[in-house]
């Protein structure tokens, strides 16, 4: 069996990688402010919780590239294995919880 991150290892590989964080620590930083206007921003107070599910999408992806570039970096397999898993299954709930919540009119879910 064979090492997936032998596959980046070229000698722009680790730039690469470093841009990656960059790009990733600046998704991190606008999920958590937000935008200009304070929207979707998850650390902000008088936001709508959709708003702050969005925000908190952004900071997973952003944790995820900053994940990504550090395994290729640090040649770590399981941080690359761990990063897309966790960024997976968290992006995806919360894309499902978002997608619901627009379609509904942003009205609260009842219990049944």
């Amino acid at each position: 069996m064979t090492d997936v991150l032998t596959l980046f290892d070229v000698p722009w590989a680790r730039g690469a990688a470093a841009l990656l964080i960059l790009a990733g620590i600046a998704l991190f930083w606008h999920g958590l402010i937000g935008e200009r206007d304070g929207e979707r921003g998850l650390v902000r107070r008088r936001i709508g919780m959709l708003s702050r599910m969005e925000g908190f999408r952004r900071v997973v992806f952003g944790l995820v590239l900053i994940g990504v570039g550090g395994a290729v970096i640090w040649q770590a397999e399981w941080l690359l294995w761990m990063a897309l898993g966790f960024g997976f299954v968290e992006i995806l709930e919360s894309s499902t919880l978002i997608a619901v919540w627009k379609r509904s009119g942003g009205r609260t879910m009842r219990k049944v």
